[in-house]
C-alpha cells in the first residue's frame, strides 16, 4: 500500500515538475533537437524561448507549464482525460508567444519495465504504472507555442522527454482562441440565413399588419408562407380532434419516442466520462436496459410512418386523387430543408459554435465531402466512419421505403387484404436477410462496444434499409385494417382484450430484456445473437401495433390510451422530425465545449438531460417554423394555383 501511495505521490508532479525540471536539466539538449526536427522557424525559435525562460524561472514560461494537465485520480477507473486549464491556455499571450491548447494521447510502449537507470525516474514510474495496469493510453493536455503543427508538438513531446522513458505521443489535437477566418460558403451561408430571417419578420409583419386591419381573409397565403403567427399558432395548438377517425394515441407515441431518443443518445453519445469503468457497471443494470432500448423508438417511427403513408394513399384511391409523384415530392420537402439547413450550419459554423478542447473533425469534414448523398438521401449505404450526420441514416431509409411504399398500397387497394400478403412476406424477407448478415460477421451485442464488430454492426445492419424495413411493413399492414375499420369501434371479450395487453406488452418487455441479457453476455452463440437482432424490432413494431390499433379501434387501454392521447403532446409530436435532425449536433456541440469530464452520477447526469430537452425544443421550434412548415406551405400554393389554372382552362376550352 504505501508503495502504491508513493507511486501516485510521484505521478501527481509528472507533469508540473518532472517534465518542468527534465526541460530545466535538459535545455541545450532540447535546443538541438527542436533545430534538427522542424522545419518551421517560428516553431524552433518560439520553442527555445519557452525551454531558455524555463530555465530561468521566468514567470510566464511557469504560468505556461501550470496550464498543463496534471495527473490526477481514477486512472484504475478510467479516469484517463485530463485537459488541465484549457481556457488559461488559449488565452495566454506574451510578445509574440501565443497559447495553443492540445490534447495529446500518450502510451506506455509495450517493453516497458522500471529501473533506476532513467532519464526521468517520474515517467519511468508512469510508463511502468500504464504497462502493468494494461491502460491503454492517458489523454492530458499541453499548452505549447500555436506557432507549431500538431505533428511538432507530438515530435517535441517524444524527443525530449517521453520515447527515452517508454512512452509515446501517438495523437494530438491542438486548438487556439484564434477567430476562424470566413471562407465562400460561409458568406453564402450568412446571406441565406440573413435572407430567411428577412422572409420570417417580413411574412410575420404582413399578417399581422392584415389581421389588424380585418383583412386577413384577403391575405396572400404565399407571402405568409414563413409568418411565426399562424405557424406558431398551429405548432402550439392542443386542440383535441374528436373526429372517429382521428389518430389521437400517435401523437404520445411520437413525442414520448423522439424525448427518449435525446435521453438515449446523451447517454450513449457522451464523452467524456470521469468515471468510465463505473459506467460500466451501471451498464449491467436493469436501468440501462431502458436507455439501450432508445434505438428501438425509431422502429416506432417506421411504424407510424407507414401507417399514415398507408392511410393516406388508401384515402387518396377512393377519391381518385392519387398522385404519386407528388406525394414523393412532399415527403422530400418535409425532410430535406431541415436536413440541409442543420448540414449548412455544421459545415459553416461548428468552428463558430465549438470553443472548447474537443473537435469531432469528422462531424464536419464527412459533411463537406458527402452531403450530396445525405441530401439524395443515399448515404447510408457508406461506412458508418463516412457519413454526414450519421443519424440521417433514418431519413434515408424511410426515403427509400417512402418511394417502393405506394406501388405496394395501390396493388393492396385493387386486391384486397390478400395481398397484405406481400407487405408480410417483405418482412419475412428483411428477416431471413438480417440473419444472414448477423451470422456472416459474427455480430453480437457483446462485440458492440468498438472495433470491428461495430463498424460491421453498424454500416451492414443498422444503417442500411433492407434489414431495417421490417417494422415498416408491418406499419403498411396496421395501416391497411386502421383504414378499413375507421370510424367504428370493435368490440372483442374483456377476455381476449387483457390477453392481447398482457400478451403484447410482455414481448415488448422482453424485446428489452433480452437486447439486454446478450449485451452483458459472454457465451451465448452467434445463432442466439443473430435471431435476436433479427427479431427483436419486429417484435416491438408488432406490440407498437396492437397499442395503437387498441387505442384507436377497440377504444381500450386504460390509462396508456388516455395518456398517449393527451392533446399536451401535440407541439412535440409535430416538432418530431426537427427535435431528432437538430438534436444530437447540439449534444455533439455541447460536449465538445466541455471543459472537464462527466461523472456518471444521477445528480450530475439528470440536470443535463433536462436541460438537453428544452435547449432542443427551443431550438426544434424555430427550425420548425423556419425550415419544416414554410416548405411545405409554398408547394401547396402554387400545386393548388396549378390546378386552378388547370381547371380554368378546361372550362375555356369546353365553352
Amino acid at each position: 500500500m504505501k508503495c502504491i501511495q508513493v507511486l501516485f505521490l510521484f505521478l501527481q508532479i509528472f507533469l508540473i515538475s518532472a517534465e518542468y525540471q527534465n526541460l530545466l536539466n535538459n535545455h541545450e539538449k532540447l535546443h538541438k533537437h527542436v533545430s534538427k526536427s522542424y522545419n518551421d522557424a517560428v516553431c524552433q525559435s518560439q520553442l527555445a524561448q519557452f525551454s531558455q525562460a524555463l530555465t530561468e524561472s521566468q514567470e510566464w514560461a511557469v504560468r505556461l507549464v501550470d496550464t498543463w494537465a496534471k495527473v490526477g485520480a481514477g486512472y484504475l477507473s478510467g479516469n484517463t482525460v485530463n485537459l488541465g486549464d484549457f481556457d488559461s491556455c488559449v488565452k495566454f499571450r506574451y510578445e509574440n508567444f501565443q497559447g495553443q491548447h492540445c490534447w495529446v494521447t500518450i502510451s506506455a510502449l509495450p517493453n516497458s519495465t522500471f529501473n533506476n537507470d532513467t532519464n526521468n525516474i517520474y515517467l519511468k514510474k508512469f510508463a511502468n504504472f500504464l504497462h502493468n495496469n494494461k491502460i491503454e493510453h492517458v489523454q492530458n493536455g499541453f499548452c505549447l507555442p500555436a506557432s507549431c503543427s500538431p505533428l511538432a508538438i507530438i515530435e517535441f513531446l517524444n524527443l525530449n522527454f517521453l520515447s527515452k522513458n517508454d512512452l509515446a505521443a501517438s495523437k494530438a489535437q491542438c486548438r487556439t482562441n484564434d477567430i476562424p477566418s470566413l471562407e465562400p460558403l460561409d458568406y453564402f451561408a450568412i446571406v441565406f440565413f440573413s435572407f430567411i430571417t428577412l422572409l420570417v419578420i417580413m411574412s410575420t409583419t404582413y399578417e399581422i399588419k392584415m389581421k389588424h386591419n380585418d383583412r386577413i381573409e384577403e391575405a396572400n397565403r404565399l407571402l405568409t408562407s414563413f409568418s411565426i403567427y399562424t405557424n406558431g399558432a398551429k405548432l402550439f395548438d392542443v386542440t383535441k380532434i374528436k373526429s372517429a377517425s382521428s389518430l389521437n394515441c400517435l401523437h404520445g407515441l411520437r413525442a414520448m419516442s423522439i424525448l427518449w431518443i435525446i435521453l438515449g443518445h446523451r447517454y450513449y453519445k457522451q464523452f467524456p466520462w470521469g468515471n468510465p469503468n463505473q459506467l460500466e457497471d451501471f451498464d449491467q443494470t436493469l436501468l440501462s436496459s431502458i436507455l439501450k432500448a432508445h434505438l428501438l423508438a425509431v422502429d416506432t417511427f417506421f411504424v407510424m410512418g407507414a401507417l399514415l403513408l398507408t392511410w393516406s394513399t388508401l384515402r387518396d384511391c377512393e377519391k381518385e386523387n392519387m398522385n404519386i409523384l407528388r406525394m414523393i415530392w412532399r415527403r422530400y420537402l418535409r425532410y430535406t430543408p431541415v436536413y440541409a439547413a442543420m448540414i449548412l450550419i455544421v459545415i459553416c459554423f461548428e468552428k463558430y459554435f465549438v470553443t472548447g478542447p474537443y473537435v469531432f473533425t469528422s462531424l464536419r469534414d464527412n459533411c463537406v465531402t458527402n452531403w450530396w448523398m445525405a441530401l439524395l438521401h443515399i448515404q447510408n449505404y457508406l461506412p458508418g466512419a463516412d457519413m454526414c450526420l450519421d443519424y440521417g441514416w433514418y431519413l434515408n431509409a424511410d426515403f427509400q421505403l417512402f418511394l417502393i411504399s405506394p406501388f405496394i398500397i395501390l396493388l393492396i387497394h385493387k386486391f384486397g387484404k390478400k395481398l397484405l400478403a406481400l407487405p408480410a412476406a417483405l418482412c419475412f424477407i428483411s428477416i431471413i436477410y438480417t440473419i444472414t448478415i448477423s451470422v456472416i460477421f459474427d455480430m453480437r451485442y457483446r462485440t458492440l462496444d468498438a472495433g470491428q464488430g461495430l463498424e460491421n454492426f453498424l454500416r451492414w445492419y443498422y444503417y442500411q434499409t433492407p434489414p431495417r424495413s421490417g417494422p415498416w411493413f408491418i406499419g403498411i399492414i396496421l395501416g391497411y385494417f386502421l383504414y378499413k375499420n375507421r370510424g367504428k369501434t370493435i368490440k372483442i371479450s374483456s377476455w381476449l382484450n387483457a390477453f392481447m395487453w398482457i400478451i403484447s406488452l410482455s414481448a415488448m418487455i422482453t424485446v428489452i430484456l433480452l437486447q439486454h441479457g446478450f449485451s452483458i453476455s459472454y457465451n451465448s452463440s452467434t445463432a442466439a445473437h443473430s435471431l435476436i437482432i433479427a427479431l427483436q424490432r419486429n417484435v416491438w413494431a408488432v406490440g407498437i401495433c396492437w397499442i395503437v390499433f387498441a387505442c384507436q379501434n377497440i377504444k381500450t387501454g386504460g390509462f396508456i390510451r388516455w395518456f398517449l392521447s393527451l392533446s399536451q403532446w401535440q407541439p412535440i409530436s409535430r416538432m418530431g422530425l426537427s427535435m431528432y435532425i437538430t438534436g444530437l449536433v447540439y449534444q455533439f456541440f455541447m460536449m465538445m465545449n466541455q471543459r472537464v469530464p462527466l461523472f456518471a452520477n444521477a445528480w450530475h447526469v439528470i440536470p443535463i438531460l433536462w436541460s438537453d430537452i428544452v435547449a432542443i425544443t427551443i431550438i426544434s421550434i424555430f427550425f420548425y417554423l423556419i425550415f419544416e412548415i414554410p416548405p411545405m406551405k409554398i408547394e401547396d400554393y402554387f400545386y393548388k394555383k396549378y390546378q386552378n389554372s388547370k381547371k380554368l382552362a378546361i372550362k375555356s376550352a369546353q365553352i
